[in-house]
C-alpha cells in the first residue's frame, strides 16, 4: 500500500474517533434536523386541531342564540356556553376549563343589530402559559372568520329587506381574485401563500448552513492544532514521506469527511424542509418549484465544494495556532463573519439589492447554498453554474495555499499570538 493511501487511511481513523466530529456530521444532519422538522409540523398540526371556544352569552336576543348556532357548526370548533355574572368571572372560568378563546357577547348585541347599528363581539385569547401563542392565533382566526360570515349574511338580509335583488353586488362591488405568476406561468394560488411557503424555506436554510459550517470548521482546525500540541506533527513531518503526499493525505481524510458531511446533511435537509408544507397547506412541488433528482446532485456538491473551503480555511488557520483553544478561537474569529450574511439572506431578497451589496455577500462562500438552493427551486442553472465555479475556485485556492505552508518549513514555525502576553 502507498504512503498517501496508508496516511489518509490513518487521517480517516483519527476523524472518526473523535466523537464531536461523528456528532456534529450525523447525529445532528440526521437526527437533530429531521426531529426539529417533524417537532414544528406536530406544532402547526396541534395547533389547528379541534378549538375550545367558551361563550357568555350576555343577550337576551335572537342574534345572540344565532350566533352560538353558528359556531357550533363550525368544524373543529367546541362550543362551551358558561354562565357569568361578569367578563372577569368569565375569563376564569375559561381558563379553569382548558378553554383557548372566550367569545362574550353584550347585553345590547340584538338591539344594536336591529337598530341598524354596529354590534360588538368581543374575542379574548386565553393564554395558559408563556409558548409559542399558535394555537391562540389559529383559534381567533377561526372565531373571527366565523363572525365575519355571521356578519355577512346579517347584512345580506338587511340589504334584502331594503329591496335589493342582489344584496352581494351592493355589499362587494369589487371582487379581487389572487394569483401568482412564477417562473413563467399562472399559479392558481395567492401571493401571500406562495410567499409563506418560500420564507418557510428562507428562515430554516441559513441556520443549517450555519451549523454545518460551525462544525466542520471545527473538526478540521482541532485536527490539525492537536497534532501540533501533541507534537505529532512534527515526528509526522520528520518520516521519509514527501510533504505534499501528507498534505494530500489530510486533505482527502477531510476531503471524505466532507462527502460524509454534505450526505448526512443533504438527507437531513430534505426531511427538514419536507415537514413545511404543512404549514402552507402547499408544498413547493405542489407550486412547480420542486428539485430534481440532477439538482439535488448539484446541490450536493454545493454542501461539499462549501465544507471543502470550510474545512481547508479552518486547517490553514489552525497551522497559525498553538493549541486547540487557540485554534478554535482563531477560526470562529473569522469563520463567524465570513458565515454571517447568510443570515441576511433571511429577511432580504438577493435580486432587491444594489449591485455593489449583491457582490459583497455573495462574496462570501458561505452565502452561496442559501442563495443556490433558491436557483434550482426557480431552474435558474445559469446561476447556480457561476457560483459553483466560484466556489470551486474559493475551496481550490484555499487549499493550495494550505499545501504551500504545509511544504515549507512555516508549517513548524508559524505562530499568531492569540490574546497571550509575551514575558520579557
Amino acid at each position: 500500500m502507498s504512503d498517501f493511501l496508508v496516511l489518509a487511511k490513518k487521517e480517516i481513523k483519527n476523524l472518526m474517533r473523535d466523537k464531536k466530529l461523528i456528532f456534529g456530521l450525523i447525529i445532528v444532519p440526521l437526527i437533530v434536523y429531521p426531529a426539529l422538522g417533524k417537532m414544528m409540523q406536530f406544532g402547526f398540526e396541534s395547533a389547528t386541531k379541534e378549538t375550545h371556544v367558551a361563550i357568555v352569552n350576555f343577550d337576551s336576543g335572537k342574534y345572540g342564540e344565532l350566533l352560538i348556532d353558528a359556531l357550533n357548526a363550525t368544524p373543529n370548533v367546541s362550543v362551551t356556553v358558561i354562565s357569568a355574572n361578569s367578563v372577569d368571572e368569565a375569563l376564569k372560568k375559561a381558563l379553569q376549563e382548558n378553554q383557548n378563546i372566550l367569545v362574550v357577547i353584550p347585553n345590547n348585541f340584538t338591539g344594536n343589530i336591529e337598530a341598524n347599528k354596529v354590534a360588538t363581539v368581543q374575542v379574548y385569547g386565553v393564554f395558559r402559559g408563556v409558548g409559542s401563542g399558535m394555537k391562540e392565533s389559529v383559534s381567533e382566526g377561526r372565531i373571527n372568520a366565523v363572525i365575519n360570515v355571521l356578519s355577512e349574511e346579517i347584512a345580506k338580509l338587511k340589504v334584502r329587506e331594503l329591496g335589493a335583488s342582489n344584496p352581494d353586488a351592493i355589499l362587494h362591488p369589487i371582487k379581487a381574485e389572487s394569483r401568482s405568476y412564477l417562473l413563467g406561468r399562472i399559479v392558481d394560488v395567492p401571493p401571500t401563500v406562495v410567499s409563506q411557503a418560500l420564507a418557510s424555506q428562507s428562515y430554516g436554510l441559513p441556520l443549517i448552513v450555519f451549523l454545518m459550517v460551525m462544525i466542520t470548521s471545527q473538526m478540521s482546525a482541532g485536527a490539525i492544532a492537536s497534532e501540533k500540541e501533541n507534537k505529532t506533527l512534527e515526528t509526522l513531518l520528520t518520516l521519509p514521506v514527501k510533504r505534499t503526499t501528507i498534505v494530500a493525505s489530510k486533505i482527502t481524510g477531510t476531503a471524505v469527511m466532507g462527502v460524509v458531511a454534505a450526505l448526512a446533511y443533504m438527507v437531513g435537509l430534505k426531511q427538514y424542509m419536507a415537514s413545511f408544507g404543512t404549514e402552507t397547506g402547499f408544498s413547493l412541488s405542489q407550486l412547480g418549484l420542486s428539485i430534481s433528482p440532477a439538482g439535488v446532485l448539484l446541490f450536493g456538491l454545493v454542501i461539499f465544494l462549501t465544507i471543502a473551503f470550510s474545512l481547508s480555511l479552518s486547517m490553514l488557520l489552525a497551522l497559525f495556532a498553538e493549541d486547540v483553544q487557540s485554534a478554535n478561537a482563531i477560526v470562529s474569529s473569522v469563520i463567524l463573519p465570513l458565515a454571517f450574511p447568510s443570515f441576511i439572506l433571511m429577511f432580504i431578497d438577493l435580486n432587491g439589492l444594489p449591485t455593489a451589496g449583491r457582490y459583497l455577500l455573495l462574496a462570501s462562500p458561505f452565502t452561496h447554498p442559501v442563495v443556490d438552493y433558491r436557483y434550482l427551486i426557480t431552474r435558474d442553472y445559469t446561476a447556480l453554474g457561476v457560483s459553483i465555479i466560484y466556489l470551486a475556485l474559493a475551496a481550490g485556492l484555499t487549499l493550495y495555499v494550505t499545501a504551500r505552508i504545509f511544504a515549507s518549513e512555516k508549517i513548524l514555525t508559524a505562530r499568531l499570538s492569540w490574546g497571550r502576553k509575551k514575558h520579557g
